[in-house]
């Protein structure tokens, strides 16, 4: 897997969205109920790869995070008015479905018209003297 190209927010976006297509339930509190449920980071590992049916109680593998290296680089202020959060954007879309229930689609919505509003975190191997 190390000679594919890590993925941005545009892409992620669109893999939330295959992933919504194939689960059209959503799931709030964890990433995937039965066959027919997904929340937004359910739906991305969705729309990389082929799930099993039942998929209830299982969690996305580390390679989310690596294919789309954005998840854990990236840190992003929460959209919703009044909201104070500042997390990774992981975690921002985690708030984001199971804090605010955004659906799947407004999530990919957003992804794709803020991609480039980010704040990257700093890699400590560019640091280095």
């Amino acid at each position: 897997m190390s000679e594919q190209q890590h993925h941005g927010v545009k892409e992620l976006a669109a893999a939330i969205r295959k992933g919504a297509e194939r689960r059209p339930d959503q799931a709030f509190g964890d990433y995937f109920i039965g066959n027919r449920a997904s929340c937004a980071l359910g739906a991305a590992y969705e729309g990389m790869y082929r799930l099993a049916d039942e998929m209830g109680g299982k969690r996305p593998t580390k390679d989310l995070e690596w294919f789309f290296d954005c998840l854990e680089t990236t840190i992003r202020y929460c959209p919703m008015e009044g909201c104070k959060k500042h997390l990774v954007l992981s975690a921002m879309i985690v708030h984001l479905n199971d804090a605010h229930e955004w659906s799947r689609e407004q999530i990919a919505t957003w992804l794709e018209q803020n991609g480039a509003n980010k704040t990257q975190i700093p890699n400590p191997e560019s640091q280095r003297l």
